[in-house]
């Protein structure tokens, strides 16, 4: 065994431990103990092992008896490695591969040690993949090593016979180490596949030749021993085939990878394909597994001819009684047949070629394997993956089909491949129905999820499928669901029902008369009307209501069954969500035909109070789809005294909430109560809104200026006031809870986006008293301060003088809650909050801030520059994109707000610019450097004297003020800067490049002046700063003493 020695260019410690310490050590890592103990252990293992002394010392204790010892010799070769190789002198480098060889061949045979032998093997491919190493022939190299019992070098190799010939003489344990270390070898030399690692791919080309020979004889004897009677010697065989098989397929995908652009080189490792073919039949664990990788991932490795002969191999006694078995095999066989079809269909041959009777064998094997008895999530496994097989199958032949125009003459194999679409879906029908209850009801949430998962992919399946078979398939469902009605079997009604809803949103109003027979049967009165309809079946036919929204909108005679049964489902706690959802879809939908109903719905609705699922989201979403339907009502009076009638129900809640928060008790019942008001008021708010179709006639000004009187300060008034009376009272109420404040804004915001008045556009006055309201205290608030840019952006065009006097008291209340947060930083969600408001108003209304007094308007933009200033992120943007906007206005001569934009520059200017540029100087990170270089941009665009600014402001940068005018480089680097930024203030890409360069520069600055200052600790480690030097405090107190 050789001893390596390296440089030392220091001692670590005269004191290093003794051997026996050492693995002491290790044994103390190894057993169970004080944790703080253990980590000190380690600490103290990886030192040694990175010390000079390392490569002796994984040398001597590979020696010892203890295997975790040895297991950690080996490691330490490793981590020396990749640390340390680079140290290494061509001699030890000789040396250390000498001795890695030695032990493995020394240590391999122990059988508690086999993880030693795995880690020295994986040591070697390391090793191999070093740039210290010129080891060429490794495999050769280790086959001589184990015949001669010692290290053998590459300079003796020639004195040996051919590898082909010394391979007999190895013992099994030998032959699989060397398989397991050639394995290793293509694995870590696949990782490396950078221009630098050229030469070892050059290296390896020397191992092919004796892969292929290593291969060929290890599958031979692993098959010798697996025809044995002795059942050791099977399992011995089977484990040298799997070693060989594992070791064939790193191989391959090294290859695939190296060998491109050389057949020679490919053929060796293709010459083992028959061999290893002849696994399968023997039942080899990996096999399947081996050839189903190579299909899927690398298909050109094999040859035509091994094409067909893996096709043989699967359709043989062997395999045809696989599928029998229908065990665990079978479906490692099914991967194998889906990767040989995947080979198929990418080809075109699978679909293309009808009279390829391989390839007809293949799709009636497809077909075969959904056949299958059991269910998806309990014992069939097989069907998921092909019918994502069927999947891919469908989507190809639709991407080849849509090549095809209208009117082109269309090939031959389109209708075989659309009748094999739809004898898939026939396949899967039975697949797609649950199974019964006393089956289900055993389920565990896996099973659960893989059916449901199963499901969802067959739906996405059967819609692709509608592309090739539209009416044919569409009637194949109609038919199965109305044969399955007759029967009352209700599973199979569930499964047809969900197979229409999958290609609802293919349909068009073309398919409505194919729809009419079953819309016009009895199957919604029968699921109305039965108690012992199973969930699943309600529930998809609810799904369904919402799916075809659009029939019943195109025919409205056919609704009648359809809510009856949506309010029936209502009172079933499993689907009264989704009942509730579809019926508010289908009224909004169908609001019109729906007028004359509205006194049956109202009694339904109280009936539907005496549910148990008389709840907060199904309320809300029942009385949205009875206020879409009130919404409809052309004349508005009765319009108003409908809406009225439905406040009432709202009214029972607030009126009950308040009540029992008076009394004390009962509160999280009273704060539920609230919220269902609220809710509800935020949906009916909803269902008033325009549908996204209507027509509007902006001409009709008197119309518009009558609806407005109507609802404002005529009959509709005291709904606005009723509206605006529920916000008030149960805010004041219940104003602490966060989704009262939430639940409110709702209501607010439901009418903002409206361009007719109505009830539910309410005044702005009501929008204003709710937000002026809030505190630092309120939950919240940064929802509500959104609520009042939501607003503002609604009223953008509002010029009338009654909006801008609640502007004003919005811009003072925004004024009142900046002094009290005092500073950015002590909330930075509300201070974001706080400038986004004040940005719409500038953009909108910035008028308003021509009435505000001088210390007002400073403190708000002092706000705003405190926000630029600090570190947060959130408020650094939000005050970066208001200046952006104010510099931008300043600049635009047409803008109407221009002169006051333009005073608001001429003030604040200087003082943005020092902020701005005191983050552009390595404060700010790279995420927000755009946004401050954006609002610099600006800046520059809209100021005259930005030249002056920028330079005044760079030069009194603490990491600039003691070196400006004294040191020519950062006078350089100052200069360059400023002309960059002037120069490219249009030309975007040149700006950013500009910015960017200089805030990396001063980065680095800021890195080395620390460094300087605080004096180094480490590799990238300083001392913590300390308070902001007198320069540093006398810039700041300069800037706010400009503000």
């Amino acid at each position: 065994m050789a001893t390596i020695t390296t440089p030392t260019p220091h001692a670590i410690s005269s004191a290093f431990p003794s051997i026996p310490e050492i693995e002491d050590l290790i044994k103390t890592l190894y057993t169970p103990g004080s944790p703080k103990k253990i980590k000190e252990v380690d600490a103290t293992l990886r030192v040694l092992q990175r010390s000079v002394q390392g490569w002796d010392m994984a040398n001597k204790l590979l020696s010892s008896s203890d295997v975790t010892v040895r297991f950690f010799a080996a490691s330490t070769f490793t981590v020396k490695l990749n640390g340390d190789s680079n140290q290494l002198s061509p001699t030890d480098s000789q040396k250390l591969l000498s001795s890695l060889i030695y032990w493995l061949i020394h240590l391999y045979g122990d059988s508690n040690g086999a993880s030693v032998t795995k880690k020295l093997c994986s040591t070697l491919t390391i090793y191999f993949c070093k740039p210290i190493s010129s080891w060429s022939q490794c495999i050769r190299t280790l086959v001589c090593s184990f015949v001669a019992v010692k290290p053998v070098l590459e300079d003796e190799l020639s004195e040996y016979p051919s590898t082909w010939d010394l391979l007999p003489s190895l013992n099994d344990e030998q032959l699989r180490c060397i398989l397991r270390f050639s394995m290793d070898l293509a694995e870590e030399s696949k990782k490396m596949n950078k221009p630098a690692d050229r030469s070892l791919h050059d290296r390896m080309l020397p191992n092919i030749l004796d892969v292929e020979v290593i291969l060929h004889f290890a599958i031979a004897r692993g098959q010798q021993y697996h025809s044995s009677q002795d059942e050791s010697q099977q399992q011995l065989g089977e484990a040298i085939c799997n070693e060989a098989l594992r070791c064939f397929l790193s191989w391959v995908f090294y290859a695939q990878q190296e060998f491109k652009d050389s057949p020679e080189n490919l053929a060796h490792i293709q010459s083992v394909v028959e061999l290893a073919l002849s696994c399968l039949q023997l039942h080899v664990d990996d096999a399947i597994e081996v050839f189903s990788d190579i299909l899927e991932d690398y298909p050109k490795f094999f040859t035509p001819r091994h094409q067909e002969q893996i096709w043989a191999e699967i359709m043989s006694p062997w395999g045809v009684e696989i599928f029998k078995n229908f065990d665990d095999e079978t479906l490692t066989l099914a991967r194998l047949v889906i990767a040989y079809a995947q080979l198929l269909l990418n080809s075109g041959r699978l679909y293309k070629d009808t009279e390829d009777s391989q390839c007809q064998q293949v799709l009636g094997v497809l077909h075969e394997m959904l056949k299958y008895p059991g269910y998806v999530g309990e014992n069939d496994d097989v069907a998921p993956i092909v019918a994502d097989f069927w999947s891919s199958y469908i989507t190809t032949v639709d991407d080849e089909f849509f090549q095809y125009m209208e009117g082109d003459a269309k090939p031959a194999w389109i209708d075989d491949a659309r009748a094999h679409t739809l004898l898939v879906i026939a396949d899967l029908w039975p697949k797609l129905r649950f199974p019964p209850a006393e089956i289900t009801k055993e389920w565990d949430d896996e099973a659960k999820k893989t059916f449901k998962v199963f499901r969802a992919d067959a739906r996405d399946l059967i819609q692709a499928a509608y592309e090739q078979t539209h009416g044919m398939l569409l009637d194949q469902f109609v038919m199965h669901t109305m044969g399955a009605l007759g029967q009352n079997d209700w599973l199979e009604v569930e499964a047809a029902l969900y197979c229409l809803n999958s290609i609802a949103e293919c349909l068009s109003a073309e398919s409505d008369e194919r729809l009419k027979g079953l819309f016009s049967s009895t199957l919604f009165d029968q699921l109305a009307a039965s108690s012992d309809i199973p969930p699943m079946t309600s529930r998809t036919a609810v799904e369904m209501v919402g799916c075809y929204n659009g029939f019943f909108l195109r025919n409205e005679h056919y609704l009648a069954p359809v809510l009856r049964f949506l309010f029936n489902t209502l009172a079933q706690p499993a689907l009264c969500n989704s009942a509730a959802k579809s019926f508010a879809e289908l009224c909004s939908s169908c609001r019109k035909s729906l007028t004359g109903e509205l006194e049956a719905f109202f009694d339904m609705y109280r009936q539907f109070l005496g549910y148990g699922t008389a709840e907060r989201f199904t309320k809300s979403k029942v009385l949205e789809g009875i206020a879409a339907i009130v919404e409809a009502i052309r004349d508005e009076g009765q319009k108003c005294a409908t809406l009225q009638r439905l406040l009432q129900f709202v009214g029972q809640d607030a009126e009950r909430a308040v009540l029992l928060a008076h009394e004390g008790r009962a509160l999280e019942e009273g704060l539920v109560l609230a919220l269902t008001a609220l809710d509800c008021l935020a949906s009916m708010g909803k269902a008033f809104q325009a549908p996204d179709d209507t027509v509007i006639d902006l001409e009709r000004d008197q119309l518009n200026e009558g609806l407005s009187r109507y609802w404002c300060s005529g009959p509709g008034n005291v709904v606005q006031k009723q509206i605006v009376d529920f916000i008030k009272i149960l805010t004041d109420v219940f104003g602490t809870d966060s989704e009262i404040i939430e639940e409110a804004c709702h209501v607010l915001r439901s009418g903002y986006k409206e361009i007719l008045p109505g009830p539910f556009v309410l005044t702005p006055e009501a929008t204003i008293d709710f937000i002026v309201h809030t505190n630092l205290n309120t939950p919240r608030l940064p929802y509500v301060l959104e609520t009042a840019c939501i607003f503002l952006a609604s009223r953008k065009k509002d010029t009338s003088f009654s909006f801008n006097l609640e502007a004003q008291r919005l811009l003072r209340h925004i004024v009142q809650l900046m002094r009290q947060l005092g500073h950015p930083r002590a909330d930075p969600d509300i201070s974001v909050g706080l400038i986004e408001v004040l940005q719409r108003i500038i953009n909108n209304n910035v008028i308003v801030l021509q009435q505000e007094p001088e210390e007002t308007l400073s403190g708000l933009f002092a706000f705003s520059i405190e926000c630029i200033k600090g570190p947060d992120v959130l408020p650094k943007r939000a005050g970066c994109e208001l200046w952006s906007d104010i510099f931008a206005i300043a600049s635009n001569a047409h803008h109407p707000q221009h002169n006051t934009a333009r005073e608001i520059v001429d003030r604040y200017a200087k003082v943005v610019t020092f902020v701005l540029i005191f983050n552009i100087c390595g404060e700010v990170d790279a995420s927000s450097l755009e946004y401050v270089s954006s609002s610099l941009r600006k800046m520059v665009q809209a100021e005259r004297n930005a030249r002056h600014y920028i330079v005044h402001a760079v030069e009194n940068q603490p990491l600039f003020i003691e070196q400006a005018h004294k040191d020519s480089k950062i006078d350089a680097l100052i200069r360059t800067f400023t002309e960059g930024v002037m120069r490219n203030g249009r030309n975007t890409r040149a700006y950013k490049e500009t910015v960017k360069e200089f805030w990396s520069t001063c980065k680095t600055l800021a890195v080395q002046q620390q460094g300087q200052r605080y004096g180094v600790l480490g590799a990238h480690q300083w001392s913590a700063p300390p308070a902001a030097t007198t320069g540093e405090s006398e810039q700041w107190s300069h800037m706010e003493a400009l503000i």
